[in-house]
């Protein structure tokens, strides 16, 4: 995330906006509870380094969050550089290796993450010191070995890759450019070509010239007194150098003078991620947050919220629908968001419009405004249990200069709010007649119906302007033809049915796996089949096996028998060149538009089996060769998009064979062939258990 902590964010972790609740009744009204707001000390050394401690000895437990409270960075072309570095302060100080640092926080049962503004540190209060310690390392003494950079570096890449198949991260990404604009710390997209570009020079620079004590504060919470937590900070961070604190100045972001609509294509979309919303001026500590948050509530910050009863209880077109707000120093925002189903994309985003305006023209009623303000009150009493609470809170007041009595008179703010103050916040904030639509989904059905609402324009997933999702398919091009052109660039049917058998090994790159991880697929006609995992140092971690009636599943968790569904799943893996069958009555194939897998320009074709699994499957225009395939599987956050691309085609015995292949099923797997036979004579005891 660009932006850094904010008190809506705060707020919002200790209300919990989106806890499911007993969506039959609101809470009875009552008065604004007095709080028992916790105490906590403020320390500052002669650096400049700002100290809070909130003393909690209920537990041995203590726990620190340096925050290095810097302004926004704009990175340009190296978008990514940032978070890099975050990243590397956990990578190895200039006293200990990377494997000694882990080694010395395992030892003493504690935890340590860092970030590019942050380092947490949670452990046993009886290693106290040893927690200041490793710490201090960390922040003032990170070595950036290139090693590990050159790891983060292919590890964040992957990551890039396998969220472009991602429509909810997509969604994120292209919100955030059309709302801030790219050129825009809060907008521009780290991207695959531009972390490509990041030098570990550029992290090592950024930590110079940002990470300073005169612009750092840390909070110590748990079972430890306050002038010990001090001491032990003087001693470790006591020699920390001030230094000149970097200041960013950024234009406020261009906004619409009526509303837009943004769109980014995927094909094999059975839904639609929606996103509206707007940027605001709302400063952390302003007199509008408590009435923004008030209404935030009643329209969208929960399963009692108007857009959740509205979209999904009373419509049924998605699992959830939400609202939030930021408030923020620089620029703030505004959002609403949902994942409904492609044929009703545009009701859905009508029923957001209607409960925007109706919260901006129409009184909300007493029971309502009542309800929504002691959930709220409720919340926040129960958050204040928690010394972290009081901590965090303690830093907001000093980073954003708040009156020392701003938390304690929160809740007496809100229960004098009134429904015009309610609407007054959603008439100012929400801005229904000039804000960003965003939507991720299928445009070949759902775009056409967006035009009811402003100017539709058409990105890819790096927020590149493109062209409508469906361009013409050539005059004369059928679906049969595309089949026909695939299977000519292979080797042509005769080729491919002289193809007995075939064996391909792979050197396989996970996406955050530290070991070398091999691959084996094998094949034989009619229809056996074979494929196995392993790594390096740990043997097989899975294996699958098909007989062509039987097939199991084997690896580090036992074996077991392969039945019903999965056994059908499994035989389809046996089959040679299923293409050559895509022309029987097996299959319906529907020819759809052109589009880009990359630079090239290819034919997007949708195919549908006897038991109606549709998956979309992409064709060079140049080669006829097939790039990509995607289809969508149920998951537990609802439907998901799983594909697999194909590259680096090259013959081998007449016979063209992808020689890269990266899968992504919310994990990217990448493939690259390091041999391949073809009719080498397999044993059938190759496919045996």
């Amino acid at each position: 995330m660009k932006k850094i902590l904010s008190i809506a964010f705060a707020l919002m972790l200790a209300l919990g906006a989106n806890a499911q609740l007993d969506r039959s009744k609101r809470p009875e009204p009552g008065p604004a509870p007095k709080l028992d707001f916790g105490k906590y000390k403020l320390y500052e050394l002669k650096n400049g380094l700002k100290i809070i401690v909130v003393e909690d000895h209920k537990l041995p437990r203590l726990s620190m969050n340096l925050i290095v409270d810097r302004d926004p960075i704009q990175e340009g072309d190296k978008a990514g550089y940032v978070s890099l570095a975050g990243e590397m302060l956990r990578q190895g100080t200039t006293n200990l290796t990377k494997s000694q640092l882990d080694e010395e926080i395992d030892f003493i049962g504690a935890n340590l993450n860092t970030g590019s503004a942050s380092i947490y540190t949670s452990g046993l209060s009886k290693y106290a010191e040893k927690l200041f310690s490793l710490t201090a390392d960390v922040a003032l003494n990170p070595s950036f070995p290139e090693e590990e950079f050159e790891k983060l570096k292919k590890q964040t890449i992957s990551g890039l890759e396998s969220a472009k198949d991602d429509p909810s991260a997509v969604s994120t990404n292209a919100f955030n450019a059309v709302l801030y604009g790219k050129d825009h710390p809060y907008g521009e997209m780290t991207t695959v070509s531009t972390v490509e570009k990041v030098s570990l020079e550029d992290c090592k620079t950024y930590y110079n010239n940002y990470w300073v004590p005169n612009n750092t504060y840390i909070a110590v919470v748990g079972d430890i007194k306050a002038k010990d937590a001090k001491k032990l900070i003087q001693k470790y961070f006591g020699e920390w150098e001030m230094g000149n604190v970097a200041e960013n100045v950024f234009e406020k972001p261009a906004e619409p003078a009526a509303t837009e609509v943004s769109f980014v294509n995927k094909s094999s979309s059975v839904q639609s991620v929606v996103a509206l919303g707007n940027v605001i001026e709302l400063k952390p500590g302003a007199e509008d947050v408590i009435k923004l948050q008030l209404a935030n509530q009643i329209l969208g910050g929960g399963s009692l919220g108007r857009l959740f009863q509205n979209i999904r209880e009373d419509k049924g077109y998605t699992y959830g629908a939400y609202s939030s707000y930021d408030d923020d120093e620089l620029i703030g925002e505004f959002g609403a968001q949902a994942s409904v189903r492609n044929e009703v994309t545009d009701s859905a985003i009508v029923e957001f419009l209607a409960e925007f305006k109706k919260l901006q023209t129409e009184p909300v009623s007493e029971e309502e405004l009542e309800g929504a303000k002691n959930y709220i009150i409720g919340s926040f009493g129960r958050s204040l249990e928690s010394p972290q609470t009081v901590a965090r809170f303690a830093l907001n007041v000093q980073r954003y200069n708040l009156d020392e009595d701003y938390y304690k008179d929160y809740l007496t703010k809100l229960q004098a709010l009134t429904a015009q103050d309610v609407m007054d916040a959603a008439n100012k904030y929400i801005k229904t007649n000039a804000m960003h639509i965003v939507v991720v989904g299928k445009g070949t059905e759902v775009a056409e119906n967006l035009e009811q609402f402003g100017t539709v324009t058409f990105y890819d997933e790096e927020g590149n302007e493109t062209g409508p999702p469906s361009t013409p398919i050539p005059a004369g091009l059928t679906a049969d033809s595309v089949v026909n052109m695939y299977i000519k660039a292979l080797g042509g049917k005769e080729n491919l049915n002289k193809v007995k058998d075939v064996a391909i090994y792979y050197d396989a790159a996970v996406s955050g796996a530290p070991m070398k991880i091999s691959a084996v697929s094998m094949k034989k006609r009619p229809n056996k089949f074979k494929m196995e995992l392993s790594a390096e140092g740990m043997g097989t971690l899975n294996k699958t096996i098909f007989d062509g009636k039987k097939a199991s599943m084997s690896g580090m968790q036992g074996a077991q028998d392969i039945e019903g569904e999965e056994l059908e799943e499994i035989k389809k893996q046996g089959e040679f060149y299923p293409e050559l069958n895509y022309l029987s009555d097996q299959y319906t194939l529907k020819l759809t538009h052109m589009d880009k897998v990359g630079e090239e320009e290819v034919y997007v074709m949708e195919v549908t089996d006897k038991e109606e699994n549709t998956s979309v499957e992409y064709y060079s225009a140049k080669t006829g060769l097939k790039l990509k395939e995607e289809s969508t599987e149920e998951g537990p956050q609802g439907p998901m998009t799983v594909s697999q691309t194909y590259g680096d085609y090259k013959a081998v015995k007449g016979v063209m064979f992808p020689h890269t292949m990266v899968m992504d099923q919310g994990q990217q797997i990448k493939l690259t062939v390091t041999d391949l036979k073809v009719n080498s004579g397999l044993k059938d005891s190759e496919f045996t258990k």
